[in-house]
């Protein structure tokens, strides 16, 4: 066996240390960057949910958020905040609580600031149940039947970078706002009304508005500004809508049917417990109607006409005796003069399961009722 000096095995050892060095060197430095997103061009750079990176930066997203609502003045402080949103894909629950007082630092009314532009991204990306500018619309929705005054601008800044939140919000603002106003029973006020007309068609945009209720609050009328949200073609008169069944007084049934000759009297006063929703008298179809389209009344006295439109989800009242739930628009208000009064639709409305009758003065004899529209 042939023996190498010990100063040739040294230099062959320095030789393999240095060949395994360089190997490792060079591997490592031929993996790809990683880059943090750029924050001066308003690119993002996708970062998965379970990366160590993310989950990093999404629990460091807090404290950085707390520093910008501290000093919203510190270009560093929304730097640091913007490359940590941009690398979390879902910001944790108390992170997003902190849109809040983002968005009492920077008001709307001052335009696109750095605070606001946080407050949008963060909104993008917070769940719906969590979401800070859903929020905003909720709570300012919801005060304004306890007489605590919102501003529409505000609300409808949040409720359009309201993100996966918009849906929620909109369904308070149809419970809150629409369906009260599909009602003859209430009136909004005109806080309620102006925030609705300002509300709803980003709603309407986003097909959130249930078309039943909507329609109904067109008809009612207390909100002008809702009926340039429906898209329908007049409706021809349709068909002759037969109720299946009458409730209220003895004899209902000779309002409708179809001779001008018999009628029955009706009283002003309750007769029965469920009166806001039966009237003096109420026709029931066997199933909710498609589509009322037109309506004509014969009567001795004045009186109103309501559809009792059905609803779900409980928007607007509850019937305790069926277990729906309804709006209850007025349809036809009539003067009761002995002819023929034909009342207008402005829209059709939809899902109508009953026609009740209210009289305006203390009797009043109806003669005749006859509806029209798709069954």
């Amino acid at each position: 066996m042939r023996r190498f000096p010990l100063r040739t095995l040294l230099l062959m050892a320095l030789a393999l240390i240095a060949f395994v060095r360089l190997y490792f060197i060079s591997h490592k430095s031929g993996r790809p960057a990683r880059n943090p997103p750029s924050v001066s061009s308003g690119a993002e750079t996708p970062v998965e949910a379970g990366s160590p990176v993310g989950a990093q930066e999404c629990r460091a997203l807090e404290r950085t958020l707390e520093g910008v609502v501290r000093a919203p003045e510190d270009p560093a402080a929304f730097e640091k905040a913007r490359q940590q949103l941009d690398a979390c894909p879902e910001p944790p629950k108390r992170a997003c609580e902190l849109g809040t007082a983002l968005d009492a630092r920077s008001p709307v009314q001052a335009g696109p600031t750095p605070v606001r532009v946080m407050l949008d991204a963060l909104c993008q990306r917070c769940p719906a149940g969590a979401n800070p500018c859903a929020g905003q619309v909720i709570r300012g929705v919801m005060g304004l039947g306890v007489g605590r005054p919102a501003d529409p601008a505000h609300l409808r800044w949040n409720l359009e970078h309201a993100g996966t939140g918009k849906a929620t919000a909109c369904t308070e603002v149809v419970r809150t706002l629409l369906a009260p106003a599909a009602l003859a029973t209430d009136t909004p006020k005109p806080g309620q009304r102006e925030m609705l007309g300002q509300l709803a068609p980003l709603c309407a945009r986003a097909g959130l508005l249930p078309a039943s209720v909507l329609h109904a609050a067109v008809v009612e009328g207390d909100v002008p500004a809702l009926a340039r949200l429906v898209q329908t073609k007049p409706a021809g008169e349709g068909a002759a809508l037969k109720p299946k069944r009458t409730v209220g007084a003895q004899g209902a049934e000779k309002a409708f049917d179809g001779q001008e000759a018999t009628g029955v009297e009706l009283k002003a006063s309750p007769q029965s417990e469920n009166w806001l929703k039966e009237g003096a008298l109420l026709a029931a179809f066997e199933s909710p109607v498609r589509q009322l389209t037109a309506l004509r009344v014969r009567a001795k006295g004045p009186g109103t006409l309501r559809a009792v439109v059905r609803t779900e989800n409980d928007l607007g009242l509850k019937d305790p005796d069926t277990n729906t739930s309804f709006v209850l628009p007025v349809a036809c208000r009539f003067q009761g003069t002995g002819q023929w009064e034909t009342c207008a639709l402005p829209v059709p409305l939809l899902d109508v399961e009953a026609l009740s009758v209210f009289p305006e003065k203390d009797t009043l004899t109806l003669s005749e009722v006859e509806a029209r529209g798709t069954p």
